[in-house]
């Protein structure tokens, strides 16, 4: 090791480089998220953020997102269940990418995206997203929760 700095494990100084280039920022965002809705108070946020319910006095299709994931970081499972159950969905997928961000930062690994999906694929997977937003919004509205 005379030559100074060898790199990260096998991989190198250059692969290393392109890891914290591709994983940073995702790992900082995600983990602000997940460390954001932790420090907030379980009672949510003490304002009212959605625009539209202050303007017409209904909730929006993401109203109660905000406050199931900070139900969900502090173990208000119940609540979360019967307020905004996407929540859930949310909350595990925000967790998922910050793990796979932060294995590849701590492995040093550029972790690529593997094989793309089809279009169709996608097509099918933001349609059933936009369902389970148009479920959860009804059930919001049904049950008279803002």
């Amino acid at each position: 090791m005379a030559g100074g700095f060898q790199g990260a494990g096998r991989w190198g100084a250059r692969d290393y480089r392109k890891a914290v280039r591709r994983h940073l920022p995702w790992a900082l965002l995600l983990g602000g998220v997940l460390l954001a809705v932790a420090l907030l108070p379980p009672s949510g946020l003490p304002v009212q953020t959605c625009l539209a319910l202050r303007l017409t006095g209904y909730p929006c299709p993401t109203c109660g997102w905000t406050r199931g994931l900070i139900g969900l970081a502090h173990g208000d499972w119940a609540a979360v269940w019967r307020d905004c159950p996407i929540a859930f969905l949310l909350y595990g997928a925000t967790a998922l990418a910050f793990a796979v961000h932060g294995a590849g930062l701590l492995c040093g690994v550029p972790l690529a995206p593997g094989r793309r999906l089809s279009r169709r694929a996608r097509l099918a997977g933001a349609a059933f997203f936009g369902l389970l937003v148009l479920a959860n919004w009804i059930y919001r509205l049904a049950l008279g929760l803002a």
